[in-house]
């Protein structure tokens, strides 16, 4: 059984290096100050920044940095206990996408994948303790 804290220290490796739960990734994270940090996100040839704030054994929160032709990005993972022993992790996600026909197409594309690594981080964080 993994407890709160194996849990909270699968979670920030998750954010400080992404890149060991997806391969497609890589990432550089400047240096933690206040339980926030910057990291820098390449994806193919997409690149992106993010802050990320870490609420200690409770939350982390990343919102991307206004760039130009960026979208605007918000996510969230909460680590819920609603009786003992008994952890869920929340995994909230906010995207800025077009409207109409092609948008919904895509948001569903991205909800399918985020659920499918979010599952997959989860696995890999249980393997890791």
């Amino acid at each position: 059984m993994i407890n709160r804290h194996q849990l909270w220290q699968g979670l920030v490796l998750r954010a400080r290096e992404p890149q060991r739960f997806n391969e497609s990734l890589q990432c550089v994270s400047s240096a933690m100050a206040d339980n926030q940090f910057i990291r820098r996100i390449s994806a193919g040839d997409a690149t992106f920044e993010e802050q990320v704030i870490l609420s200690p054994t409770l939350k982390i929160e990343t919102s991307t940095i206004a760039r130009e032709n960026q979208i605007s990005a918000h996510s969230s993972a909460l680590i819920e206990e609603p009786e003992p022993n008994s952890l869920f992790v929340r995994f909230r996600y906010q995207r800025d996408l077009e409207t109409g026909d092609q948008g919904v197409q895509v948001a569903e594309y991205l909800k399918s994948a985020y659920v499918q690594l979010d599952r997959d981080a989860i696995a890999m964080i249980r393997m890791l303790v």
